[in-house]
């Protein structure tokens, strides 16, 4: 099947109910499903009438909203190419996009350029008289559905191809770990336009005909949370550090975490990067524990999930769970992890070379390293999955040792003194640790010497040479705005390194102080 096709299978029951809302202060405007199969079949009908064929590309450059999702079923419906490009891309990010995918046409949030239109032109069409199936195109499960552009940890941007099939299998595998139905309610504000939400959010949605509004940004779902009363909200760790913070304000009882986010709160979901684990433990506590996946936009994006109870068992919370139905994967003598199964994309859009160093006899180079966790058992099906950070991100010092940098960075970053921390290291004698202190602790900071003395404690376990031997303060917090991380929190090291370079290359003239 593809996403449209699910329109078609509507029963009565779910026809009548509600499938989107949109709140503006106290107004609600809602879409039953019938609304969407009937507008959807409405923007079909837009895009034949403006000569884009099955195999053509459609842009998006807009937001989250109800136009995009119609579009979205649209081009779905009739076997075009649907490019949604975050609307946060800078304008030569954007034009580069443009360039690469030479689209049919182009939607915008507003009528600003008039060679583009606006997704307002869908938000106005009325219901056509046609049904969905008589402007429905013939398909290919392998057919190119969707192009997304990855957001990347090192500044760069792929377009990758991902087809029908992939798209739904992924969203189907996510449901048997997080199982939905359609009296869920879900919150969202993670962008359409990348795979996280396109799959966990948008498409999981439609198949489990459940109920989706949006809010702008973190600070909308806290807004929002209390009149929406939603029952799913996906996130990312950003997301859940914030919540923290607003929880403990409001004096950190379980019931003020419940009423922060509306009371009917079932279920909490984090991706995009590594929760850590003193914040999952506070929510767990509350009980809300945060279930944690692991994917690739390149894997559609899902690879591995938390699982929800099966029968009287107990949920799979561990790290970011086993690898999700429809997955293969495989840790290599180097720990490198690969990846096959129905989600893994086509390939990138206009790279072949890219695509084969990505994609090698059937099997996907995720370039991370990962361990199997809780199973003694060669079946990695059924075990857990630890990841230990990217393959390029492997500190080699000048002595020739290697270092994973994230699993000591969540050591350090769970103390009560550390906001944000970095590990560097490679071509240099030992690890250099950058670090973004709080602000309180005890009222007062640790002196750096006193934090080399206590992460060399914490550390005590980890061999000599992989203990930082320097430290590098810094005063501004890395955001996705300065440049400094990906819009789900992941730290771009390359940019990191290069703000403190010089401060690094001072540093390493003194002697170490142990």
């Amino acid at each position: 099947m593809r996403l449209a096709d699910y329109l078609l299978e509507l029963s009565p029951e779910v026809r009548r109910s509600i499938a989107w809302q949109v709140r503006n202060q106290d107004e609600v405007r809602s879409w039953t499903w019938l609304d969407v199969e009937r507008l959807t079949t409405s923007a079909a009908e837009f895009l034949l009438d403006h000569s884009v064929r099955p195999g053509d590309r459609v842009v998006n450059l807009g937001g989250n909203s109800f136009a995009w999702a119609i579009l979205d079923l649209a081009c779905s419906a009739i076997n075009a190419v649907h490019v949604p490009i975050d609307p946060r891309f800078s304008a030569v990010q954007k034009e580069h996009c443009l360039e690469s995918v030479m689209p049919t046409v182009v939607f915008t949030d507003s009528n600003a350029n008039s060679q583009h239109m606006s997704l307002l032109q869908l938000d106005s069409l009325a219901p056509s008289k046609k049904t969905l199936a008589d402007v429905s195109c013939s398909f290919e499960p392998n057919d190119l559905a969707n192009i997304l552009f990855t957001s990347g940890t090192t500044g760069s941007h792929r377009g990758v191809m991902l087809s029908h099939g992939n798209l739904v299998s992924n969203a189907h595998a996510k449901l048997d770990a997080m199982p939905q139905s359609p009296s869920d309610r879900r919150l969202n504000f993670l962008p359409f336009s990348h795979a996280y939400a396109r799959t966990c959010e948008l498409t999981t949605w439609l198949i489990s005909y459940s109920c989706i509004e949006v809010a702008r940004g973190i600070d909308g779902v806290l807004e929002y949370a209390r009149a929406s009363q939603p029952t799913l909200i996906n996130g990312v760790p950003v997301f859940y550090s914030r919540l923290a913070s607003k929880w403990a304000e409001m004096g950190s009882s379980h019931s003020d975490l419940h009423q922060m986010l509306g009371s009917r709160i079932r279920r909490l979901a984090s991706g995009g990067a590594t929760l850590e684990n003193v914040l999952r433990a506070r929510f767990e506590s509350a009980g809300l524990p945060i279930f944690q996946g692991y994917g690739l936009t390149e894997s559609s994006p899902v690879i591995c999930s938390n699982r929800s109870a099966v029968g009287i068992g107990e949920p799979n919370l561990a790290e970011v769970g086993p690898p999700v139905a429809g997955v293969q994967i495989k840790i290599d003598n180097d720990s490198r992890l690969w990846v096959a199964g129905s989600g893994v994309m086509l390939g990138y859009w206009n790279d072949p070379e890219a695509t084969r160093s990505k994609l090698v006899d059937g099997w996907l180079d995720t370039g991370d390293l990962a361990e199997r966790v809780g199973n003694e058992e060669r079946n990695l099906s059924q075990g857990a999955i630890r990841i230990l950070g990217r393959a390029d991100d492997t500190i080699v010092l000048n002595s020739g040792y290697k270092v994973q940098p994230l699993p000591i960075e969540q050591i350090i970053g769970a103390q009560e003194w550390v906001s944000q921390c970095l590990l560097i290291g490679t071509g240099y004698p030992f690890p250099i640790l950058v670090l973004l202190p709080k602000s309180v602790y005890d009222k007062c900071v640790p002196t750096s010497d006193e934090m080399l003395a206590r992460v060399e404690s914490l550390l005590s376990h980890y061999p000599t040479y992989a203990i930082p031997r320097k430290l590098i303060l810094v005063q501004e917090p890395w955001t996705y705005e300065n440049g400094t991380t990906n819009f789900k929190g992941g730290l771009i090291r390359s940019r990191i390194h290069a703000m403190v370079q010089d401060r690094i290359q001072q540093s390493l003239e003194i002697t170490p102080c142990r």
